[in-house]
């Protein structure tokens, strides 16, 4: 067999040069996405496809083919350039084409990048010539309607309602119970108690501790499940329990597996995962993946001051085929406590998707 590597923008063009080099019977073997630069710092992505051609009329032999929603390729039959090619054939629009290639650089996926501008294609073919509004007004809204909105956390006064926060080291859940506790004490005039089990880290007790005095909030310490019942009744009559955990990697079932005992005592009523806007679609799948265990009921993204595209963070918590999509609560957009949260909605999310990502609204104040 002869086999190349080939490296383009994007698969489209990866799977248009080996067509003419190579011809409609070579088969894909490889495809990932690649950086350049030093140590694949400062560079660009680009999508590295290798594909075979056999010598004569050989037989085919089992070997791996495409997979447009993975980063490698499964163990099948080998799949025709020409199959491959015929489902990213149908042309676009030059803007979503353009728009295609940067999704994929920002780690959305071939499938769903189809889906969404093909869904925005969908939208605009019987607008005619009265579309009237950018194109990637029209996309947001395509990936709208794919993404869920759960809502805020909402209590009853003097009806006890737990809320646990999990989630990896680092993406803010100590300072996003903070901005909780703040908002219902203050702002709905809730009585709030905390309990934390972060143990691990001293400072994040610590942390935690100092805005319970500034808030004039009861607050509990556990380090075993024996201890959360009785930690949780000696907060007293309150309204609303906010339960601190410690920051787990998502690929320690052994942590994972004591993070789901401390939660199966705490009885929680919700369960937010904590994830970071700045995250990567892989890593956020893998966070899904790894707290899948804990049972959550909604999400919060954090950071998303700090997040230069929302794309891939978006194609991995909206809806599709195989997946439900996990319904958003809040968004933290900095660390002032409590004002940098809000309700989760659509809109500043879509307002990142991609980097220089413009509404009407906007493009007009300017």
């Amino acid at each position: 067999m002869h086999i190349r590597t080939f490296r383009a923008a994007s698969l489209q063009d990866a799977l248009e040069t080996i067509r003419h080099q190579m011809g409609a019977d070579a088969s894909v073997l490889h495809t990932r996405q690649v950086r350049d630069g030093w140590m694949g710092w400062l560079g660009r992505t680009y999508v590295e496809v290798t594909a075979g051609l056999r010598d004569g009329d050989e037989s085919a032999e089992p070997g791996p083919t495409f997979d447009e929603d993975a980063d490698e390729l499964t163990d099948c039959a080998a799949l025709p350039i020409r199959s491959v090619y015929l489902k990213n054939e149908a042309s676009l629009p030059g803007p979503l084409e353009s728009y295609r290639d940067q999704l994929m650089e920002f780690g959305v996926a071939p499938r769903t990048a189809d889906r969404w501008l093909q869904a925005t294609e969908s939208f605009t073919a019987g607008l005619g010539d009265s579309i009237g509004e950018p194109w990637m007004e029209h996309l947001q809204r395509s990936i709208t309607r794919e993404l869920r909105i759960g809502g805020p956390i909402r209590t009853q006064p003097g009806a006890k309602h737990i809320v646990a926060l999990v989630g990896p080291t680092g993406v803010g859940k100590t300072t996003t119970i903070a901005k909780l506790a703040a908002g219902f004490r203050i702002q709905e005039r809730r009585r709030v108690g905390l309990v934390t089990i972060d143990t691990f880290r001293i400072a994040a007790v610590q942390q935690l501790e100092a805005y319970a005095e500034i808030m004039d909030l009861p607050m509990e310490v556990v380090e075993k499940p024996s201890q959360m019942q009785p930690a949780i009744e000696r907060l007293g009559d309150v309204d609303l329990v906010l339960v601190d955990t410690a920051g787990r990697s998502p690929s320690s079932d052994a942590r994972i597996d004591q993070l789901v005992e401390l939660l199966r005592t705490a009885q929680p009523d919700e369960t937010h995962l904590v994830m970071a806007a700045t995250s990567s679609a892989s890593t956020i799948r893998s966070v899904l993946k790894g707290f899948a265990p804990a049972h959550p009921t909604a999400a919060i993204l954090t950071k998303l001051d700090e997040a230069s595209s929302t794309a891939g963070v978006l194609s991995a918590i909206t809806a599709s085929d195989d997946f439900a999509g996990i319904p958003l609560s809040y968004l933290t957009h900095g660390q002032q406590v409590p004002d940098d949260i809000q309700v989760a909605e659509a809109e500043p999310l879509l307002k990142r998707l991609l980097p220089g990502t413009l509404t009407r609204e906007q493009m007009d104040a300017a």
